[in-house]
């Protein structure tokens, strides 16, 4: 017996049938693709900010898409860009809409930068490629033509008696100097150490840049945006050691190396540009030539003139070449090398970056220096490890007039300042060029447990402070 149908399948049945027909129509409205105009924007600095175009294939329905600009390799958030994430809502008809990345002005001459910018969760569109793009903010800041030469740090008041220094609040970044870095990773297991390691790491520290920065202009414009960010009104000191010294005797620098240290001083000036900066320019650059030969002479003058000339151009840089110590060669020889590679171009010279010597020694050497060049430079001296004075070896002939490289006992020497006393003329002040703690390598028998050169040594560091003296001796 057949049971009869229920009078409601039959409305049942029909409802899905339409269900089942209108299925294409609505897969067709939740189609389609969404991507990015293109793989690349561009922006000026001074735009205020950047606009970018996001497309979908069919405009039948309403649809969305997230979008996130967070990641730079070269641009800083906050400083270059401001991090932005949102939703991009599509309405029906619509198939192209925008958003905008906020873009920081500032007066800094700098490289052009990439940000990364993604789109994700697209709904009910498929996302496509392009679904990334980089964009490039490009810099339309120049570098300034006029320098002041009684004040070109544009310091307020203006600095008194030829000292371009004095006044001056140089940066500090405690937590991030190499001193500071050393101490929070050892804070928990050795406070005391960390402890001792801030008396280094909350002074003024010089950063240092050279041979293995593959990118100077990048290199320097990083680290100096990232302290114009943390201290708009403090002046960064940079340090520099391009020359590789890789060889002594009848040798020279090859043409080819000639000319890549020219291009790295063109890139390392070029990311300093209107930068307000203290410059401790080429460690070792002169006290090194008695080791070269005539060829060799000759072209170290022409390295180090054409780096002067470079940076002397720059309108908020005060600029010092390495004049060596009064333990290494006489000052005749070494004023006459000042004279050669144009010291008159910049500010004057530095002393003992290298060595331990006395911090009043090295000031009489820097004023005979001063005499011989005819009373116009100024000079800085290096304090960063010269509390107990040189080491004196016994084998001069051996050693040298002290032991440099890490030598053991020393401490810290005075503090690093631009107020020193009037009666020190043409002393613009005192720095720690020489990064304590910073290992010098295995050079001498003394201290054959060094680790290599550059790297930041605790015990050697510790033990300078526990050494230290900081008055002027």
């Amino acid at each position: 017996m057949t049971r009869p149908i229920p009078r409601a399948l039959p409305l049942a049945l029909g409802a899905l049938l339409s269900l089942l027909l209108l299925l294409p129509a609505a897969a067709a409205a939740a189609g389609g693709t969404v991507r990015l105009a293109s793989d690349r924007f561009t922006v000026s600095e001074g735009d205020g900010h950047a606009v970018i175009t996001v497309v979908r294939s069919d405009g039948s329905g309403r649809g969305a898409v997230r979008y996130a600009v967070l990641h730079s390799p070269t641009a800083i958030p906050g400083q270059d860009f401001q991090r932005t994430r949102g939703r991009v809502d599509f309405e029906p008809g619509q198939t192209e809409a925008t958003f905008t990345v906020p873009i920081i002005d500032d007066a800094l001459v700098e490289r052009d930068e990439d940000v990364k910018v993604t789109l994700y969760g697209a709904h009910p569109m498929r996302l496509v490629e392009p679904r990334q793009a980089w964009l490039t903010i490009v810099d339309d800041d120049e570098v300034a033509s006029e320098r002041d030469a009684a004040n070109p740090l544009m310091l307020d008041p203006p600095p008194p008696n030829g000292n371009p220094l004095a006044g001056a609040r140089f940066f500090v970044d405690p937590d991030n100097s190499l001193a500071g870095l050393v101490a929070r990773r050892i804070r928990r297991r050795n406070p005391r150490a960390a402890q001792l390691l801030r008396v280094i790491a909350e002074q003024p520290e010089s950063k240092r840049f050279g041979s293995w920065n593959a990118q100077p202009r990048q290199a320097v414009s990083n680290y100096l945006q990232q302290a114009h960010a943390k201290d708009p009104g403090a002046i960064p000191l940079l340090a520099t050691y391009r020359l590789k010294h890789l060889r002594c005797g009848n040798v020279a620098d090859s043409e080819r190396e000639v000319a890549a240290y020219k291009r790295w001083y063109d890139q390392f000036a070029a990311g300093i540009g209107n930068h307000r900066v203290v410059l401790f320019y080429e460690i070792d650059a002169l006290i090194t030539t008695k080791c070269l030969s005539r060829v060799g002479l000759q072209r170290r003058i022409e390295q180090v003139s054409y780096a002067i000339d470079v940076l002397s151009r720059l309108p908020h840089a005060v600029v010092y070449v390495d004049a060596g110590s009064g333990l290494a060669h006489s000052p005749r020889y070494i004023a006459n090398l000042l004279w050669r590679v144009g010291v008159h171009k910049i500010q004057g010279f530095f002393t003992n970056a290298t060595h331990q010597n006395w911090t009043s020694r090295e000031i009489r050497y820097g004023r005979t220096l001063v005499r011989l060049l005819g009373g116009r430079p100024h000079y800085v001296v290096n304090t960063s490890g010269n509390g107990r004075g040189p080491l004196v070896p016994r084998d001069r002939v051996r050693y040298g007039n002290s032991i440099r490289c890490n030598a053991p006992g020393r401490g810290l020497g005075p503090r690093p300042t631009s107020d020193v006393p009037a009666r020190y003329r043409n002393l613009d002040g005192l720095f720690w060029i020489g990064n304590p703690g910073r290992s010098a390598g295995r050079c001498v028998t003394h201290r054959d447990d060094a680790p290599p050169t550059g790297v930041f040594w605790l015990e050697y560091a510790l033990e300078l402070v526990r050494n230290a003296d900081f008055r002027i001796r």
